[in-house]
């Protein structure tokens, strides 16, 4: 819950409504226990049985597919996304450029994780004065 009025500002910005003051999180005990006060009643009316069905399955991938991924039929598809800084903390100056599709998840953001396999690329914007790294393979994507 470090972060939790983060999160309620961000969600807010994004238009969504929701009654922070009177919210249930699935972390809470008593929602806990509510689930599986429900879960015994069901039970022990018979209602709970083992069972068997055919999943839709990526041998490629060696895992089942959500119910999503089988009905996409796997079309291409445009997600809005954004480009982020991170100031190194020793060179403010300096900053990671990081891509998302989740910008929600940001203020909670702590770290940028990097591959120490990859090449990045240090590049100069002159007009304000910033250095940013960037992955060299997409370096042409960033920079349009």
């Amino acid at each position: 819950m470090t972060y939790s009025k983060e999160w309620e500002h961000i969600v807010g910005r994004f238009g969504r409504w929701i009654d922070f003051s009177n919210d249930y999180k699935t972390m809470d005990c008593w929602y806990m226990e509510s689930v599986w006060y429900t879960f015994k009643q069901i039970f022990e009316k018979g209602l709970v049985y083992r069972g068997s069905r055919i999943m839709p399955f990526s041998t490629a991938c060696n895992t089942v597919l959500s119910n999503f991924e089988a009905g996409s039929n796997y079309k291409d598809t445009t997600d809005p996304a954004i480009y982020v800084t991170f100031p190194l903390v020793d060179e403010p100056d300096t900053s990671l450029i990081a891509w998302t599709t989740t910008p929600w998840t940001l203020p909670s953001n702590l770290a940028c994780a990097v591959n120490p396999e990859f090449l990045y690329v240090k590049i100069k914007d002159e007009e304000k004065g910033k250095v940013y790294i960037v992955l060299e393979a997409r370096l042409k994507e960033v920079l349009k």
